[in-house]
């Protein structure tokens, strides 16, 4: 995350740059307001363009970058211990502190801010209380939270609040970063999934490989593979008694934590990353809903073509007709 420090009255005030910075008077237009009648309400625009920062004159009273007055609207790249002047060359101090790529982050009071990932979970992996995420194909973050039984995605938005572990953040968001990640291939859906389970005779470890018409992928070992699993047997139940696809496997989480043997903090956080290494595997070609789907307060595995192995014996076997015995590993 790129930051700027305004050396204004001997004080050192940090900046971290959006994308699309301005630097300017305007307590409406301007990211980072500088409150003095010299100061054009947008005076300059620090940007993100082709992986370097640049900044660019738009004001009425200059901006020097170092010692070089920079001509109006002109764009000059900038780099760490760059020294940058609003007005004059020497007043309205600022000092490129750091260049990386904008991120999108949360911020709270004097806390150290929070870079994001896509897949984020608060305050720790170890006491989940709220997951924060980006879909890539929605273009949209989400928040969840992880004692709800429901298990429903919230849309956010940027300068949202969120509370974990009693403190109030804020939601940063830059749209134009790098981490922001572009589709690369067209929509999945469910029935064009395969999924193949081998769990182990003593049902300790769970493998799971996923494969479409274009790619085969091997995961290893996740405890969150045997939630993924034991949806599956649900959903194979209701088949073999006859119930129709659209009505297979849907469970609430009450029932299905008892099985398991964990709280809804813990089934949700499973949840969560089954749908985030999805997401991940296949680079934003599905949403995570084609391994997992919710309605209202019940939960289902999505697919429709899948096989259990327990050691070597196929136990399970849905929508697919071929059949090896060949055990995957990852």
């Amino acid at each position: 995350m790129a930051v700027i420090s305004n050396l204004e009255n001997n004080k050192q005030t940090l900046s971290y740059l959006n994308a699309y910075h301005c630097l300017g008077r305007s307590s409406t237009n301007a990211d980072t307001i500088i409150n003095f009648p010299e100061i054009s309400r947008t005076h300059a625009i620090i940007e993100w363009k082709n992986g370097d920062w640049f900044i660019r004159d738009i004001s009425q009273n200059g901006t020097w970058l170092n010692n070089q007055k920079l001509i109006k609207d002109h764009s000059y790249k900038i780099k760490e211990g760059d020294n940058i002047f609003l007005a004059k060359a020497e007043s309205h101090q600022f000092v490129v502190n750091n260049i990386a790529p904008p991120a999108n982050m949360l911020f709270c009071n004097d806390e150290e801010p929070i870079v994001l990932d896509d897949y984020n979970i608060f305050p720790s992996e170890d006491k989940p209380e709220i997951a924060l995420f980006y879909v890539p194909s929605k273009d949209q973050w989400y928040k969840e939270f992880m004692d709800d039984a429901s298990g429903r995605a919230y849309a956010v938005a940027n300068f949202d609040f969120l509370t974990f572990n009693n403190q109030n953040w804020q939601l940063k968001l830059n749209p134009l970063s790098e981490n922001t990640v572009h589709l690369e291939k067209p929509k999945l859906l469910a029935h064009q999934i395969n999924y193949r389970f081998n769990l182990s005779q003593d049902e300790e470890n769970t493998e799971l490989n996923i494969s479409t018409a274009d790619e085969k992928i091997s995961l290893s070992n996740r405890t969150h593979h045997y939630l993924t699993l034991s949806l599956a047997r649900h959903r194979d139940e209701d088949a073999k008694r006859g119930i129709e696809a659209c009505n297979q496997g849907w469970r609430l989480p009450e029932t299905l934590i008892k099985e398991l043997g964990c709280d809804i903090t813990l089934f949700n956080t499973h949840v969560f990353r089954a749908k985030q290494q999805l997401r991940e595997v296949f680079k934003g070609a599905c949403d995570g809903d084609e391994l997992i789907e919710r309605e209202g307060k019940k939960i289902r595995f999505a697919g429709s073509n899948y096989r259990i192995y327990k050691g070597n014996k196929l136990i399970v076997n849905s929508g697919q007709n071929k059949v090896t015995l060949t055990v995957l590993h990852g």
